[in-house]
């Protein structure tokens, strides 16, 4: 954890102080993590989750207390008695300070507090049916574009980088790029980085680290599916044969000394 907390004086900046020492620089990636904590399923509660923490982190809105308890779990801030204690202490000036903008309204009803109880038990005996209805009629529609593979709505995963797979890369030491992606299920997001990690194969010229969340063609798929981005840097000269994510690479890394240029005197064909 983080040694001086004492710097920051506003939830928010400890935040996404947090978040970022555990690794997640993007909210794609933490998003994904919050919704396997909710059990929250669905692009649409992605895209929620997505700008939600993008609005937390950045402080214009303020999450409700059952998310800050999810979020204080999930950077196991609750390791930490002094961290907890912060963390509860500046999130309670900015809730008693502030009546501004708070997120996830549409998940908490205010019921009335003067309703006759038959009145009230027949209300939501009705509200229920409509309910009901309205999520089997939604997911009949869902399903439908979901099988379809058109979206009417754009993500935060539509505008991230496309990567192509190349079988032969050539790089320059200190050079780094982004040579692969691993796909999860088809339109679905992709593992996390470190369970990525785990199944790459070592290398003696360079290193792989985490490019989040990226695009890649996939002909089992028949199309473009999200993918985690897999970045290589190089190191030392040399070339390396292997297998990233199951396909075979051929990665040249060369000196920079080593670059040379044609002359532009000579004729080729005049060798």
């Amino acid at each position: 954890m983080i040694r001086d907390t004492e710097q920051f004086n506003t939830w928010h900046k400890l935040f996404d102080a947090l978040c970022e020492e555990s690794g997640f620089s993007d909210n794609m990636s933490l998003a994904a993590r919050y919704c396997e904590m909710t059990g929250s399923h669905g692009q649409k509660q992605f895209d929620t989750a997505v700008r939600n923490l993008n609005n937390w982190r950045t402080g214009r809105h303020l999450p409700r207390p059952r998310s800050v308890r999810v979020l204080s779990r999930l950077l196991k801030v609750e390791t930490d008695p002094g961290l907890m204690v912060q963390w509860n202490t500046l999130y309670d000036q900015v809730r008693n300070a502030t009546e501004g903008p708070v997120d996830e309204a549409a998940e908490e009803t205010v019921m009335p507090v003067s309703t006759p109880r038959r009145t009230a038990t027949a209300g939501r005996s009705l509200l229920m049916g409509l309910a009901g209805i309205g999520l089997f009629s939604l997911g009949v529609a869902t399903g439908l574009l979901w099988e379809s593979q058109w979206r009417p709505w754009r993500t935060s995963v539509d505008d991230a980088p496309l990567v192509t797979y190349l079988p032969e890369v050539r790089l320059v030491v200190g050079q780094s790029r982004i040579i692969h992606g691993e796909r999860g299920d088809c339109g679905r997001l992709p593992r996390e980085w470190r369970d990525v990690w785990g199944n790459l194969p070592s290398s003696r010229i360079g290193e792989f680290s985490d490019a989040g969340v990226v695009r890649r063609y996939s002909m089992f798929c028949k199309g473009v599916t999200p993918a985690r981005g897999i970045r290589f840097t190089a190191k030392a000269p040399g070339t390396e044969e292997m297998y990233v994510t199951g396909d075979y690479m051929k990665i040249t890394v060369v000196d920079e000394a080593s670059l040379t240029l044609a002359s532009p005197n000579v004729n080729e064909n005049e060798r």
